[in-house]
C-alpha cells in the first residue's frame, strides 16, 4: 500500500533535514503506530504519505513515496484525498464549516457522492463515533475533544483506503480515546483499511496497533511488532518514550526474580494481571491495609481559608452545554485535577475560575473577589490561565516580546519587566529571537506557561497542559508546575491523563454532564471504580492491574507498592 525508499526531506529555510534516509513498507491491512519524541519527524512522515509534501510544503525532497504503486510526486494532495484520508494534529485548522452536519457534508459533496449515499454515510458515521447528538450543533460551541471527534468523523465518512491520523486522541477522554481506536480497529479488520497513527498514548497503540515505528531525529530506529519493540524498553526510555507502566512493572518483577523466563511481556492491565497470577507469591495478603489507606486518604487541612470558592454556581451557553449546582472550595497550595469526559463542563469550570466567564446564578469568589463585580483584567493579576490551545494566547513576533507582553499588561516597571524576562528565558532555555509560531506545539505550550510563571500568579489554571507533548516535554512542564505548587502556588488542572493526575495532583474534582459528582483526595477518587466509570474514565494502569488481582490488592497505585505486596514485604 505504501512504499517509501531512501526518503530525505528538509523544509525550506530549515537548517537540517526533518527526515533522513527513511525507508518503510506498509502492507494492505496494516495497523501501524508511529512513536517518538517531538521533532522526531512523525508529522513530516505522515505529510509525505498524504501528498502535502512536496505539493503543499516546499523544500528539498530526495527519494520516493509510492501509494498504491503511484509516486506521490506525480499526484497532488487533492487527488490523493479519496485514497488517503488525513486527520491533522491541529484540529482547528481542519474544521471549515460552522455546523457539524455541514462538516461531514463538505467533502462528500465536493467528491460528488449521490445524495442518498451522502446522508446514509453521515448517519452511519455519526452513530459510529457516538456523536449523533451533535449533528446540528455549532462547531464553535463544542469542546476540544468533541471537535476532534467531528474532524475524524468527516474523514471516516469518505471511507478512504488508507487513514493517516496525527495524534487523533490528543484532546479526548480515556473512554473516547478507546472508542476512536475501536472504530479504527473495526475499519481495519472489517473493511481492510490500512491505518497509520501518530500517537503519544502508547498504551492505546499497545492494545490496537499491529506494529510500531519508532522515530528519532528524522530516522526510523525500529519497525516491528508491538511486543518486540517494547522488549527494548530501556532504549525507548532513553529516547524519551513513555512506555506503558505494565512494561515497567514486568521489568521490575524480572529484576526481583518473581517471574519465570517464559513469562510473556504484558501489553495491558489484563495481560499483566494474568502474568502476576502465575507468580507463587500471588494470593498472599497485600501489605496495604484498607483501614490504613482510608485513614490516609481522609486527611484534610481544615484550617485554611479557600482562595477559590464556588457557591451554587450555574452557567449555560446559548447551546445546551452548561454546568449547574457547583459547590467547591480550593485552598491555598492545593493541586486540583479536574477530570471527566469530553463536554462534561471542565473547560467551562476553569474559565469560571478566573472570571473569563461569569456565573448566571450563584457566586464565584477568587481571593475574596466576587467575579461578577470584578474586572477580568484585575483578576488576571492574581490568576494565570493556560488555554487548551496555546495558539489562542500567543500574539507577538518573538519569544522575548511574548514574555514582555504579559508582564506589561500587569503594569510592572521597565526594570522589573526586563529582569523577569531574562530570568524566564534562561530558565526555559529559549532563544529570545525565535518566532513563536515556528516552534513545535510542545515549545509553544512551554512558552505560554513561561509567560504565566513570569507573572508569579497566586493561582494557576491549566486547561489540558500536556496535550500534544512527548514524555520528556510533559515531565519537564509538569515538573515546573510542581515546583511552583510546592512554593505556594495554587494549581487547578484540567487533565485526561490519569497517570499525570496520579503523579502530581493532591485532589480531584470529577465532572460529568455539567455537574461536580465527586471531589476528594487523589487516591480516594482514583480507587472509586463506580465514579470513574460514570465519568467515562479509567484508573491508572497499575491500579487497573491491582484491581484485577482481587480484593487484597485494591488501593495499590504504584509499581513499587505492587511488587512489595507480591514479595510479601
Amino acid at each position: 500500500m505504501i512504499e517509501i525508499e531512501k526518503l530525505s526531506f528538509k523544509y525550506q529555510n530549515a537548517q537540517k533535514n526533518a527526515l533522513e534516509n527513511v525507508s518503510l513498507k506498509i502492507s494492505e491491512g496494516d495497523f501501524i503506530g508511529i512513536i517518538g519524541e517531538s521533532g522526531a519527524g512523525k508529522t513530516t512522515l505522515c505529510s509525505t504519505i498524504n501528498g502535502l509534501i512536496p505539493h503543499h510544503y516546499s523544500g528539498d525532497f530526495y527519494g520516493s513515496v509510492k501509494v498504491l504503486g503511484k509516486d506521490t510526486f506525480d499526484i497532488n494532495a487533492g487527488e490523493l484525498a479519496l485514497t488517503v484520508g488525513s486527520v491533522f494534529q491541529d484540529i482547528e485548522s481542519q474544521l471549515i464549516t460552522t455546523i457539524v452536519e455541514d462538516e461531514l457534508l463538505f467533502a462528500l459533496e465536493n467528491f460528488g457522492f449521490p445524495r442518498d449515499e451522502i446522508f446514509k454515510r453521515i448517519e452511519e458515521t455519526l452513530e459510529e463515533m457516538e456523536i449523533s447528538d451533535l449533528r446540528y450543533r455549532e462547531i464553535s460551541s463544542l469542546s476540544g475533544g468533541q471537535k476532534q471527534k467531528v474532524a475524524i468523523a468527516a474523514i471516516l465518512a469518505l471511507q478512504p483506503k488508507i487513514l493517516i491520523l496525527d495524534e487523533p486522541t490528543g484532546e479526548l477522554d480515556p473512554a473516547s480515546s478507546r472508542q476512536i481506536f475501536s472504530v479504527l480497529q473495526k475499519l481495519n479488520k472489517e473493511k481492510g483499511i490500512t491505518v497509520v497513527v501518530v500517537e503519544q498514548k502508547i498504551m492505546l497503540l499497545c492494545e490496537f496497533a499491529k506494529k510500531l515505528v519508532v522515530m528519532k531525529e528524522g530516522k526510523i530506529l525500529m519497525f516491528d511488532e508491538v511486543r518486540k519493540v517494547l522488549e527494548n524498553s530501556e532504549e525507548l526510555e532513553d529516547i524519551g518514550i513513555n512506555i506503558p507502566r505494565v512494561v515497567s512493572l514486568y521489568k521490575k518483577m524480572k529484576q526481583e526474580n518473581l517471574l519465570t523466563n517464559d513469562s510473556k511481556l504484558p501489553l495491558n492491565a489484563t495481560q499483566a494481571a494474568e502474568c502476576i497470577k502465575q507468580i507463587p507469591s500471588y494470593g498472599k495478603k497485600s501489605t496495604i491495609k484498607k483501614e490504613e489507606f482510608s485513614a490516609k486518604i481522609t486527611e484534610q487541612k481544615t484550617d485554611l481559608e479557600p482562595v477559590l470558592k464556588f457557591t451554587d454556581v450555574d452557567f449555560s451557553y446559548k447551546t445546551e452545554s452548561s454546568i449547574s449546582g457547583i459547590n467547591a472550595e480550593i485552598n491555598k497550595g492545593d493541586f486540583v485535577a479536574v477530570i471527566g469526559s469530553n463536554g462534561a463542563g471542565k473547560s467551562t469550570f476553569s474559565k469560571l475560575c478566573n472570571g473569563l466567564l461569569k456565573p448566571e446564578k450563584g457566586t464565584v469568589s477568587i481571593l475574596g473577589f466576587d467575579t461578577k463585580k470584578t474586572k477580568t483584567s484585575r483578576l488576571a493579576k492574581h490568576v494565570g490561565f493556560l488555554f487548551q490551545n496555546p495558539d489562542r494566547q500567543i500574539c507577538c513576533n518573538t519569544v522575548k516580546d511574548e514574555i514582555e507582553f504579559s508582564l506589561k499588561n500587569i503594569g510592572l516597571s521597565t526594570e522589573e519587566i526586563q529582569k523577569r524576562t531574562e530570568e524566564t528565558i534562561k530558565e526555559f532555555n529559549f532563544n529570545p529571537s525565535d518566532e513563536p509560531f515556528y516552534l513545535s506545539r510542545g515549545q509553544r505550550q512551554k512558552l505560554c506557561l513561561a509567560c504565566l510563571i513570569a507573572l508569579k500568579s497566586e493561582i494557576l489554571i491549566l486547561d489540558e497542559p500536556t496535550t500534544g507533548l512527548d514524555y520528556k516535554e510533559c515531565m519537564d512542564l509538569m515538573g515546573k508546575i510542581k515546583t511552583l505548587n510546592k512554593n505556594g502556588t495554587t494549581v487547578i488542572m484540567v487533565c485526561h491523563d490519569m497517570e499525570v493526575v496520579l503523579d502530581f495532583a493532591t485532589k480531584i474534582f470529577v465532572m460529568t454532564n455539567g455537574k461536580l459528582i465527586a471531589q476528594g483526595e487523589t487516591k480516594k477518587i482514583l480507587s472509586d471504580e463506580k465514579t470513574l466509570a460514570s465519568a467515562r474514565l479509567l484508573a491508572p494502569q497499575i491500579a487497573q492491574t491491582a484491581n484485577l488481582l482481587g480484593e487484597d490488592y485494591k488501593n495499590i497505585f504504584t509499581i513499587d507498592e505492587l511488587v512489595n505486596a507480591l514479595k510479601g514485604n
